[in-house]
């Protein structure tokens, strides 16, 4: 039988490798301590609210501490900058209020949903889980306003993938998935050629 703790610094180093090619100028991550990494200082370069004026700021650190019964447990994301984000899901002391946990989850998508709270991704907000309900009627009021909402619109880093697959069945469509870093996913039907290229 596999130790757990064995399995839980496994994870941890497979979530410290995949948060490092995530690693840039949108999201900085910088592990603190030593290896296999329970936490971070995560600074999002993204603009964001932080009060009803509206008042931006263009960067927020927080810390990332990941317990000690991870997987099961959730992690944490605390924002270090002050006012914290003036949003539904974050709450007045900085903490992020992340809705659901999955355990299978990574800490790659956990901080790719915390960045779009920070952009106020009209599409992931939950209102009615607010963490700060000072900032509801705000969010009411102006979640359909586009001029400010999203209020960042960079591309938020993922984990790379190829950039074409193509598959090729006999007598069938040839289907070509391409992606580059900055766009979302385009798959293009071509027409069935002789050419196996």
């Amino acid at each position: 039988m596999t130790d757990p703790r064995e399995l839980r610094n496994k994870r941890l180093n497979n979530e410290y490798r995949e948060l490092m090619r995530i690693n840039g100028s949108v999201i900085r991550i910088e592990p603190i301590g030593n290896a296999p990494y329970e936490k971070y200082r995560v600074t999002f370069n993204i603009r964001t609210f932080i009060s009803p004026a509206p008042t931006y700021r263009n960067s927020t650190v927080c810390e990332l501490t990941i317990p000690a019964n991870y997987p099961v447990g959730a992690p944490t994301l605390v924002s270090k900058s002050t006012p914290p984000p003036w949003h539904v899901n974050w709450w007045q002391n900085g903490k992020w209020c992340f809705g659901g946990w999955n355990k299978e989850e990574s800490l790659v998508n956990y901080l790719h949903r915390a960045a779009r709270t920070l952009q106020n991704d009209p599409d992931i907000a939950n209102p009615y889980s607010a963490a700060n309900g000072s900032a509801v009627s705000f969010w009411n009021a102006n979640k359909n306003n586009r001029r400010l909402m999203p209020c960042d619109t960079q591309t938020l880093p993922t984990l790379d993938a190829p950039e074409s697959i193509m598959i090729i069945e006999r007598d069938k469509p040839k289907i070509a998935i391409n992606q580059s870093p900055e766009e979302k996913p385009k798959i293009d039907i071509l027409p069935r050629s002789s050419d196996c290229s």
